[in-house]
């Protein structure tokens, strides 16, 4: 299986999950489309059937495909791939919407964790975390900030420089340090813009947003950032609501 360079340190299973999702996006496989079997997946990307079956698992995971027992695994309908709230970037997703996404990048700092975001990442008070804060912003118009907390392992650090550069933070963070977001939990409210939220996203003081907080999870289901999203009130945040078992 190519690599592309961006892709040399990623797992094999999320490289191959990334080859079956661009033949989904390009169209080659369609809606309710089966998949290539196992066997002809491993051999066709060079990979064992254990990879095959793990890169299938992640993509069911996010709502990509699904799989119906005995007949195969299908390509699930583009309005549920759309709206399924499993970690996709705001720039993927912004592209998926058909806009140009693009950031304007605040701070990158090193701070001391506060008591309660170091609650919400189970880590101890005061311990360092990489605080990011950006404008997000599509087809050059702001619609939301990001203020992103990331827990990252000793001695990696990042540069304001190197967060402008990338097209992605979460692949960069996955390069220098990792990082492998699986799935969030979300809470959802409203709120109002104070001056400076006005300021940066170019509404009036006072203005409606919405807002989210959002805890990333490893593939250990571990929290590894915590971000605080305002978005204006024209942004469209679409939500995957699932059935857990044992729920009513």
């Amino acid at each position: 299986m190519s690599e592309r360079p961006s892709d040399a340190a990623a797992p094999r299973y999320r490289q191959l999950a990334d080859a079956i999702r661009h033949a989904i996006d390009d169209g080659t496989l369609g809606d309710h489309q089966a998949l290539p079997s196992e066997r002809d997946l491993a051999e066709q990307h060079e990979v064992s059937r254990d990879t095959v079956r793990k890169a299938v698992r992640f993509l069911e995971e996010r709502g990509v495909v699904y799989s119906d027992h005995g007949r195969g695994t299908f390509v699930a309908p583009a309005l549920v791939r759309r709206m399924s709230r499993f970690i996709d970037g705001f720039s993927q997703d912004t592209v998926h919407r058909g806009g140009a996404p693009s950031n304007l990048v605040l701070t990158v700092e090193q701070v001391a964790a506060p008591m309660g975001i170091a609650a919400l990442l189970r880590i101890e008070p005061g311990q360092p975390l990489t605080r990011v804060r950006r404008v997000r912003l599509t087809d050059g118009a702001p619609v939301g900030l990001h203020d992103a907390w990331f827990p990252l392992p000793r001695g990696v650090k990042l540069t304001k420089g190197e967060v402008e550069q990338t097209t992605s933070l979460y692949r960069l963070l996955t390069e220098r340090a990792g990082f492998e977001p699986v799935e969030a939990v979300e809470n959802l409210f409203g709120g109002l813009a104070d001056a400076e939220d006005a300021r940066l996203l170019q509404v009036p003081e006072g203005a409606a947003l919405l807002m989210c907080e959002r805890i990333t999870l490893s593939e250990r289901r571990e929290p590894i950032e915590y971000c605080e999203m305002k978005y204006v009130s024209s942004y469209r945040y679409n939500a995957r609501i699932t059935r857990t078992s044992g729920l009513s």
